[in-house]
């Protein structure tokens, strides 16, 4: 590694456990903007599928907040399969965008001047509101905000969310990340 990268290194180390000027405080709304992306891979299917997400949410004491917010997706998938007359591959492709809604409920957990503000939390996911059937998705979350400013916070998490519709098996997997803004 040259000098460049272990110095920029050491600042990032620095910068994660060196006391910020803020966190969030009771009565402090949050404004975040998070997106995630996750694609699937097999032999005649693709699927991947972009979700931008806003969020707002007021912080009901020191570590609890909620809120609510839109969601965009994107979805594209690629089907492949062989012309039974020449035995060409043909691809079919299609893209699908939807509007929808997540909500939220975190608790933080609040070290003393800390940059860093790791938190466990709740979700619901809506991803279709066109779609009346589609009863959404639930879940667990644990992430971290890290301060860069007394108040803007980058934000990583990961999620596992589980259908509430009873034909829809097994669960999701989401890794997101955004930038957050205390208001």
């Amino acid at each position: 590694m040259s000098m460049k990268t272990y110095v920029l290194l050491l600042a990032t180390v620095i910068g994660a456990v060196v006391p910020a000027a803020s966190q969030q405080q009771k009565g402090d709304i949050e404004l975040q903007f998070q997106g995630s992306f996750f694609t699937t891979v097999g032999g005649d299917v693709t699927n991947s599928v972009g979700t931008i997400s806003g969020k707002l949410g007021p912080f009901l004491t020191a570590n609890i907040q909620a809120g609510i917010g839109p969601t965009l997706t994107i979805a594209t998938s690629t089907t492949t399969s062989l012309d039974p007359g020449t035995g060409a591959a043909i691809s079919k492709n299609s893209t699908r965008a939807t509007f929808g809604t997540t909500a939220f409920v975190v608790n933080s957990i609040l070290l003393k001047d800390a940059r860093t503000v790791p938190y466990l939390g709740i979700s619901y996911y809506k991803r279709d509101f066109s779609n009346g059937s589609d009863k959404g998705w639930i879940g667990g979350n644990a992430g971290a905000k890290f301060y860069i400013t007394r108040r803007t916070a980058v934000d990583f998490s990961v999620n596992y969310l589980s259908s509430l519709n009873a034909t829809t098996k097994g669960g999701m997997f989401l890794f997101a990340g955004g930038l957050s803004f205390l208001l």
